[in-house]
């Protein structure tokens, strides 16, 4: 008896709510985006001269992409070893570290390349790094040069 009158009081609910909003078919005010149309972020990266006989070919190489302006946790990252520099990356939605935070979703951000002896993508007192210039989401042909060690 209760269950039956709390299914009655739902779909009370329900319709009223379904009338409330209106018959007619609208355009929503902002497209949303259509799956599998997530920007991209493509380019190379590779060594600098200077360093390419530092570490072993085995060392992990991170590729990601920072806000610029905002937390330094990366928006998008992959991962390759030292004996594929040069590489070739593509950054996009499906390289996201939480399906909230994509980079379709922000406006500019740096390419950092790291080398880590560790292989932790946390950075460490003599990994290599390079960054590119602030790029929006959408753009190929980025390079970025693994120029400068951490202290």
């Amino acid at each position: 008896m209760v269950n039956k009158f709390w299914l009655r009081c739902s779909l009370l609910v329900c319709g009223v709510l379904l009338i409330s909003m209106g018959t007619g078919y609208a355009e929503p005010a902002v497209p949303a985006k259509s799956s599998g149309q997530s920007l991209a972020i493509s380019g190379k990266v590779s060594i600098a001269p200077s360093l390419a006989g530092k570490g072993s070919a085995t060392d992990t190489l991170f590729v990601f992409a920072r806000e610029t302006n905002g937390p330094p946790m990366p928006v998008a990252i992959m991962r390759a070893t030292k004996k594929d520099l040069p590489f070739t990356f593509r950054l996009d939605d499906s390289n996201s570290m939480m399906p909230s935070r994509t980079l379709s979703d922000v406006a500019m951000v740096v390419i950092v390349a790291r080398l880590s002896k560790s292989g932790q993508a946390m950075p460490q007192s003599g990994d290599l790094e390079g960054m590119s210039q602030p790029v929006k989401p959408g753009v190929d042909g980025v390079s970025v040069v693994i120029d400068r060690e951490r202290p």
